[in-house]
């Protein structure tokens, strides 16, 4: 713990005397090859050249990082049926009026990911230990670690929404739609991301499994999931909401057959996916022109 603790205080240090620093060192300690931010080829490289020198000053896209003010762009582009139902949006985990939430809820800092708190039954434990998980998200800023600068330009809110469910299922899946220039051009499905041992699987937009990836790879020789029956859907509301954009992710999970809003991710991984090589990685690098 205290390595991992020196390692990630190296990394902020790093950010703060010069972002490009974290991204170099990081870029050789995860993927162990030296990055090339004068003329990047590879996805991962391209990904930190515009978290360096695009993302920080792109009004457009910090909006469409801060998951409250991402809600008010999906709204302009005409798909409020696609948003998720927000309770409350607060300043602090103070602010929150727990009494007024139901049993089942999520709830997420608007400039974090990958740290949403899923309620599955409210009790007075529970609402203490998540406004302790809170206060301990919105201190760690950890857009140092990462350098991605774009999110320190979010103004820090905590949003409350619907625990979705799928009547159908147990475990939610995740679709992930690579979009450029305003064109979906692949499908991350992402798996069992609850258990902690989450699976990713590619597919093109219709729906060819593409064994790309090290999961896609070890998958079994007849493996494929279920095309969903709102696919022509989620790709439509994937290119509206990516035409504004050289690249970003759409993600939505399908609640009952039908598309439900994530998400835009700009920076997936960080630009540091070590399941990012070979074809999966020259396919990506092709369709994402700087």
């Amino acid at each position: 713990m205290l390595k991992q603790d020196l390692y990630q205080n190296g990394l902020r240090f790093l950010t703060i005397l010069n972002p490009s620093w974290n991204v170099k060192f990081s870029f050789k300690h995860i993927l162990k090859n030296r990055i090339d931010l004068k003329n990047p080829k590879t996805f991962n490289e391209k990904i930190c050249w515009l978290k360096l020198y695009d993302y920080p000053n792109n009004q457009l896209v910090i909006d469409c990082t801060d998951k409250v003010k991402v809600r008010d762009y999906v709204r302009k582009k005409g798909l409020d049926n696609i948003l998720n139902e927000v309770y409350q949006v607060c300043d602090s985990p103070e602010e929150i009026d727990f009494e007024k939430l139901p049993d089942e809820y999520a709830i997420k800092w608007n400039n974090d990911y990958g740290s949403t708190i899923l309620c599955k039954k409210k009790t007075e434990a529970e609402i203490e230990k998540e406004k302790r998980k809170l206060n301990k998200l919105g201190n760690r800023k950890f857009f140092l670690n990462t350098a991605e600068l774009h999110y320190s330009k979010i103004k820090p809110k905590i949003i409350a929404e619907k625990y979705l469910n799928d009547d159908s299922q147990t475990d939610l899946y995740d679709y992930k739609v690579y979009c450029f220039n305003g064109v979906p051009s692949f499908i991350m499905v992402c798996l069992e991301r609850q258990s902690g041992h989450a699976r990713f699987y590619y597919y093109d937009t219709d729906w060819n499994f593409l064994r790309l990836n090290i999961d896609g790879k070890k998958a079994a020789e007849d493996f494929s999931l279920p095309k969903p029956a709102c696919l022509a859907e989620l790709l439509r509301a994937a290119q509206i909401l990516s035409e504004n954009f050289k690249f970003v992710r759409s993600d939505f999970y399908i609640v009952n057959n039908k598309p439900v809003f994530g998400e835009l991710t700009f920076s997936p991984s960080a630009g540091l996916d070590d399941d990012l090589e070979g074809d999966l990685d020259t396919l990506l690098t092709e369709h994402l022109i700087l």
